[in-house]
């Protein structure tokens, strides 16, 4: 019942506080026109990979990845466990049904895409066949720093699943909550979540990147797709559980 209690007042505080700024259109923009309304959001992944991709043509993936490697404390290794947490699909589903009391269609466009990006990201991943940062130092018998008690996959490295899925939450809320600030927020919330990646030994910097391109493109034309839809503009999805 505290918990129940708990969810519906967030999701009260949410509507009550954010609702009035919530960006809206009563007809289907094109994508670009999409793409430029989060232009802030775009512009500091278009910065931050530009600076990565300069980085990767000077070193390799691998020195990148101890660069990080090498620098760890107990305090900061249990943060990170937690806020690695936010590019797992249940929290994507968490913020979902917090939206839910809020309007339908958010739900729908969280959970969608989601999925949407995520089908992308685990095709390449198939596809790629790229291993782990844990198998690949092994192969070459160099010892990396891990986690004590902190399970480590060894398969499907690129791209970053919990980075795609982040950044696909980022920009959906971007969409939602109008404004440059709101912008900035998300796009640095989500690189918190994918440097957590890297940090936790789970992925090197190229996977990251990767995921990012598809997590914001992919969901930015999963919301455009969804704006073609006469249904996204109908009363009945633009209210909800408490509204």
């Amino acid at each position: 019942m505290t918990v129940a209690t708990c969810f519906i007042f967030v999701a009260i505080f949410l509507r009550d506080t954010f609702v009035i700024h919530i960006m809206e259109k009563t007809q289907p923009v094109t994508f670009l026109q999409l793409v430029m309304s989060q232009k802030w959001f775009v512009f500091l992944l278009m910065f931050a990979l530009g600076l990565l991709a300069f980085f990767s043509l000077n070193l390799s993936q691998a020195t990148m990845f101890l660069s990080v490697n090498h620098f760890h404390h107990p305090m900061a290794n249990e943060i990170f466990k937690i806020i690695t947490w936010m590019g797992d699909w249940p929290f994507t589903a968490f913020v979902a049904c917090i939206c839910l009391f809020i309007r339908f269609k958010y739900a729908v466009q969280l959970v969608g895409s989601m999925l949407y990006t995520g089908l992308y990201t685990q095709v390449l991943k198939v596809i790629v066949q790229a291993p782990r940062p844990y198998v690949y130092f092994q192969e070459i018998k160099q010892s990396i720093y891990t986690i004590d008690h902190y399970t480590l996959e060894n398969s499907l490295s690129f791209p970053s699943g919990h980075t795609t899925c982040v950044f696909s939450l980022a920009i959906c809320l971007s969409c939602i909550w109008k404004g440059n600030i709101a912008q900035c927020i998300t796009f640095f919330v989500a690189v918190l979540v994918a440097f957590s990646r890297v940090y936790l030994s789970q992925h090197f910097v190229v996977d990251l990147m990767a995921g990012s391109v598809i997590g914001t493109f992919g969901g930015l034309h999963f919301i455009w797709l969804l704006q073609r839809g006469k249904w996204y503009f109908t009363p009945a999805w633009n209210r909800g559980i408490i509204r």
